[in-house]
């Protein structure tokens, strides 16, 4: 048996839908190199929302025609395919779209997202004069779907195009607090890690371990304890895997403090935090370490990686 290495793919389909069936989806094509083809930033990072410098993406020739003629092809091919959003970013694409019904037997999402790609490679090719042998595709190969699950979801998708911009502006200018950096020596561990590596820098760290020994007195007294860290401008240290642990973790992301979080991951190809993470990298208030690689898989931690994670937690803060 010739055995292969697994290739992680976040472009991956979910095994488990059928996408000739109706659904919603969060779609993402990626410019072939990464190349921003499709606009440029414009704005500020700290202007009001209804600022004329408002963080935004000014279409390019291309942008406009792929916004403007292509995603309204969608529908006109396919019926069933409504395009709800776009959100046109210099190298990649953003769309949440609707198939309203199921589509015929010899159709899918694939389908749809090939036809919109040709498309896109003809407007490509007509505004750049690209011809013969010169022709090459806009979009890098296969494309990221996430499916809708609950309606809630849907209003955090809006949002998330809506704040594309900002967010890539801020990662622009702190491009260090989201780089995933390989090989740290933390610990005595090589580590992956994103964020502020200088939380490693403030001596006033606590590692944040709710042991099953411990009683209700100990529990409250350490959380008053661990807190009173986090509001005089230390760090917080902790792996978050006992509920007692996440409740911390939770209100220290609350209330603005620093954290140091140890994964059980590691971080994928293209990784950015998102959402609170993003928020509090930008910040400066996150650091996430990882000592071992990425996996796809849905795994649930061991005991021996909880005990290995608790250990650098309290290394970390200068406890072990």
């Amino acid at each position: 048996m010739r055995m292969h290495e697994t290739k992680h793919s976040m472009k991956r389909r979910s095994p488990w839908h059928d996408y000739y069936r109706k659904g919603t989806y969060m779609l993402t094509l990626v410019v072939d190199g990464r190349v921003p083809l499709l606009g440029e930033l414009k704005g500020h990072s700290e202007a009001a929302s209804n600022a004329p410098d408002t963080p935004r993406v000014e279409c390019s020739e291309l942008g406009l025609a792929i916004l403007n003629e292509e995603t309204r092809k969608i529908h006109q091919f396919y019926p069933m395919v409504d395009v709800w959003k776009v959100s046109i970013m210099p190298d990649h694409i953003h769309m949440i779209v609707r198939v309203g019904k199921d589509m015929p037997k010899d159709k899918h999402l694939g389908n749809v997202i090939a036809g919109f790609k040709s498309g896109c490679n003809n407007a490509y090719w007509r505004i750049c004069n690209m011809s013969g042998s010169a022709q090459k595709g806009l979009f890098e190969k296969g494309y990221n779907d996430k499916i809708l699950m609950d309606e809630g979801q849907l209003d955090n998708w809006k949002a998330y195009l809506d704040d594309n911009p900002r967010r890539l502006l801020i990662k622009r200018q702190n491009p260090e607090l989201f780089t995933v950096l390989h090989n740290m020596e933390i610990s005595e561990r090589r580590c992956q890690i994103v964020g502020n590596q200088f939380l490693l820098n403030i001596p006033d760290k606590m590692a944040v371990i709710v042991h099953r020994r411990y009683t209700e007195e100990e529990n409250a007294r350490l959380r008053e304890e661990w807190l009173a860290c986090g509001e005089r401008g230390g760090v917080l240290v902790s792996a978050a895997i006992a509920p007692k642990e996440k409740v911390v973790l939770r209100e220290a992301m609350n209330r603005g403090y620093r954290i140091i979080f140890l994964r059980e991951n590691g971080f994928p190809k293209m990784y950015k935090p998102s959402g609170e993470s993003f928020e509090a990298c930008a910040k400066g208030l996150l650091l996430q370490i990882c000592p071992w690689g990425y996996h796809m898989e849905k795994r649930a931690i061991t005991r021996a990686q909880c005990l290995e994670l608790n250990e650098m937690a309290e290394r970390i803060a200068g406890n072990g």
